[in-house]
């Protein structure tokens, strides 16, 4: 159909009429030439969505004859003209709050003693199924989804309120992994079911206020621990339908036509290939039990290496129960067609082909449709094919579709209700792991010098126990450095040849190293370093004692 964009940024050079620009943005207009060509190309635009493009426009203002043709990128595309079931989305859980140093201060309460609360934990990001999704087209608009931090910790021994969980709704099939994850990991989730849900990303712990650190040998501490940060990353979604039965054949077979026939499911049905490029699902009710049918987009030759949207649309089969083959009747090869698909099929997952399968030869009400139907028939016995799973229907007129309804029923029927598994080896925690019991705060190693004397501590434990060290305080710095003597990291710092003022990296904390390391001395470069930025006073006491 003729169509044509309106820019909205485009170079000076270039004329503003009639064809597709560079730019961002653009309605669809019906004026020009809209024009196929089957070498394909991927396209991942900044939603995450996952495209295959195979059109290109031509620029008739000056000449339509012009062999200047411009490829459209995916952000040019309309809404129905993108496949939705790939995604990338960022998510981070909520950070912990920030702990509380304070003193008790009451009436005949003499030194009353450390009161300071602990901060709240963050918020988890959860992954749940709504099953009145069916695409991830919802990613395309929103990427990042973050959880809420934990609160502040205050004084009374008030402790701060965890962040609130955020939950991400997603379509019954949906499989998350991380984006970076090493070859063979299994996927963090795989849902399927309405309401099922699954941890992606666990908020931090909640920093401890100066009440937890009170012992018999320290009755007044004056430090408190920062929230540890919540988990963050990337993760790839895509999506395998889930239906009971999924209508495949050629393009233009009449499949949207089926499915819109036997359920109020309204795809866009028209005379030309291609009409429909996401996959739709319906609900087709007979005698009083309900069937999902999803229509899979017309499939080429060479789907199963991808062309013609084909690895798009192929994931879609694999967790139906049973297929219903549609075999175009106005074809002028309909048995090519089917042996073409049965390959694509076999090529790009065998499973597929173990799949029951009913034929429905469509279009009969056309004329001269029936020229091949006897042919047909004989052919897709000799397949193996049992004559009460061949039909001859018309989508249009509904003459014969209620019969293979009953007959998809009753295959239906005599499969296990396990037939639509799970096609990984998904986690699925539906449980929130204890983050801070998995690792060792002994398990580190020391790497360097490099050419800038810098030696970097790497570690999750001691990493995780640098982040949280709120270096204002001077009693928490002199605990980070009992750590990192109890733990051998200085020892093995020393055994390696550390130097006076050698710069030592721990989780993103830069330390200067020193040889004398007295507290006399580590206060003064505390003191010195308060100085510097200016927090002389922050992070003290004025009782028991000022620092």
């Amino acid at each position: 159909m003729p169509a044509t964009v309106l820019p909205t940024e485009m170079s000076d050079s270039t004329s503003t009429r009639g064809c597709f620009r560079k730019g961002r943005g653009g309605v669809l207009r019906d004026e020009d030439e809209v024009i196929e060509d089957w070498d394909t190309e991927w396209v991942n635009d900044e939603t995450g969505a996952s495209q295959q493009v195979e059109w290109f426009v031509e620029d008739w203002e000056d000449d339509k004859e012009s062999s200047n043709k411009e490829r459209i990128s995916g952000k040019r595309l309309p809404a129905e003209m993108r496949c939705f079931d790939t995604a990338n989305i960022y998510i981070k859980a909520g950070d912990g709050g920030k702990g509380c140093v304070a003193f008790r201060r009451e009436k005949h309460v003499p030194r009353g003693g450390p009161s300071g609360g602990n901060g709240g934990n963050g918020g988890n990001v959860w992954a749940v199924v709504d099953d009145s999704l069916n695409s991830l087209a919802a990613f395309r608009k929103q990427l990042h989804y973050r959880a809420s931090p934990g609160s502040l910790g205050g004084g009374s021994n008030r402790h701060g309120a965890n962040g609130p969980d955020l939950e991400i709704r997603v379509p019954p099939g949906t499989i998350m992994r991380r984006r970076d994850a090493p070859p063979g990991e299994p996927p963090l989730a795989e849902l399927l079911t309405a309401g099922e849900r699954a941890v992606l990303a666990t908020g931090g712990r909640g920093g401890r206020g100066n009440a937890s650190f009170k012992t018999g040998r320290n009755n007044a501490p004056t430090m408190a621990e920062f929230g540890e940060e919540g988990a963050e990353m990337w993760l790839e979604l895509e999506l395998k339908l889930v239906a009971d039965v999924g209508i495949i054949g050629v393009p233009n077979a009449g499949k949207s036509t089926l499915l819109s026939v036997l359920s109020n499911a309204k795809p866009k049905v028209a005379d030309y290939p291609f009409t429909t490029l996401v996959p739709n699902l319906g609900v087709c009710e007979m005698d009083y039990r309900t069937t999902v049918f999803a229509d899979i987009p017309g499939l080429l030759e060479g789907a199963h290496a991808g062309v013609g949207l084909g690895h798009e649309f192929l994931r879609h089969c694999q967790r139906t129960r049973a297929l219903v083959h549609v075999i175009d009747g106005t074809s002028p090869d309909p048995i090519g067609d089917y042996k073409a698909l049965r390959t694509e099929l076999e090529l790009f997952n065998t499973s597929l082909l173990q799949k029951p399968q009913v034929v429905a030869y469509n279009k009969i009400d056309v004329p001269d449709s029936g020229d091949y139907i006897d042919e047909v028939r004989e052919f897709l016995l000799g397949e193996g094919v049992p004559p009460e799973d061949i039909f001859a229907i018309s989508a249009a007129t509904g003459q014969g579709v209620r019969d293979l309804v009953r007959r998809v029923r009753d295959v239906l029927d005599t499969l296990p209700v396990e037939a639509a598994v799970r096609t990984t080896d998904a986690l699925n925690m539906r449980e929130l792991p204890r983050r801070m019991s998995s690792a060792d705060i002994s398990d580190f190693s020391v790497e360097g010098p490099d050419g800038e004397r810098r030696w970097i501590v790497s570690g999750e434990a001691i990493e995780r126990f640098a982040a949280m060290t709120n270096w204002d305080y001077y009693e928490a710095m002199l605990r980070f450095q009992k750590v990192l003597d109890a733990t051998g990291i200085n020892k093995q710092l020393r055994a390696k040849g550390v130097q006076e003022g050698d710069t030592v990296v721990v989780g993103g904390i830069e330390l200067q190293w020193s040889d004398d390391q007295s507290e006399g001395a580590l206060y003064a470069a505390w003191r010195e370093d308060k100085l510097r930025r200016g927090t002389a006073w922050q992070g003290t006491a004025r009782w028991p004692h000022a620092v």
